[in-house]
């Protein structure tokens, strides 16, 4: 049976999903300063010394992957229509997001008719947002790795990678070939601290999302 997912509030604003190049920019030379020899009759040539040699740091690269269509496309046909009644589906095809969506894989309903989730595809993947009452959940998608200047990528696995944040917490993981981030939004603190989720439940929500379509 489906697991229910029930959302509460109204989403109170657009969200943009965008991969980031960290640039590593040239410092500024410092200004030439004249320096004067005092000789005994004091009419010695004015000389700057030259300016020194800043090394020049390239910008980070940003790379794509390659995705694994043919399994993303088995998953979801594995899928049986119970399973994916009343869950929020997206259109799969050509005009599908340049990731496969995972998103919550029982239905998903508002308190009230309002709107519970917002879905948006970008150019290098999507992401979803969903209004809750203790907190907001947001899946993102990408395609798109940032490596550093001279670094090799990393190999990905689907392991889920758990870290708290100032806001809440996040987990993410690999698959088909993409990188995925569940991240919660607490809506209050707790002696100061963003405390509405637990590892363990942030991690069974992330290996409950469901594969909801594919190129």
């Amino acid at each position: 049976m489906s697991r229910s997912l029930i959302v509460f509030g109204v989403l109170g604003g657009a969200l943009t999903l965008t991969a980031c190049d960290r640039v590593f920019q040239r410092a500024e030379a410092p200004a030439e300063t004249a320096a004067v020899d005092g000789g005994a009759d004091g009419n010695e040539d004015i000389a700057a010394p030259a300016s020194a040699e800043l090394p020049v740091h390239p910008e980070s690269a940003a790379s794509g992957v390659t995705i694994d269509w043919e399994a993303a496309r088995r998953d979801l046909a594995s899928r049986s229509l119970d399973d994916r009644e009343g869950s929020f589906q997206v259109q799969s095809g050509e005009v599908a997001p340049p990731v496969p969506v995972f998103l919550p894989s029982g239905p998903v309903a508002a308190q009230g008719g309002e709107v519970a989730i917002r879905f948006q595809p970008t150019n290098d993947g999507y992401y979803a947002f969903f209004p809750g009452d203790a907190y907001d959940i947001i899946v993102n998608g990408t395609n798109v790795v940032i490596t550093e200047p001279g670094a090799t990528m990393v190999a990905r696995t689907e392991a889920f990678k758990f870290a708290p944040t100032t806001t809440g917490a996040q987990v993410s993981f690999s698959r088909y070939g993409a990188d995925y981030l569940v991240e919660f939004e607490c809506k209050a603190l707790v002696n100061g601290m963003p405390a509405c989720i637990t590892e363990d439940e942030a991690v069974a929500f992330a290996r409950d999302l469901a594969i909801s379509g594919t190129r």
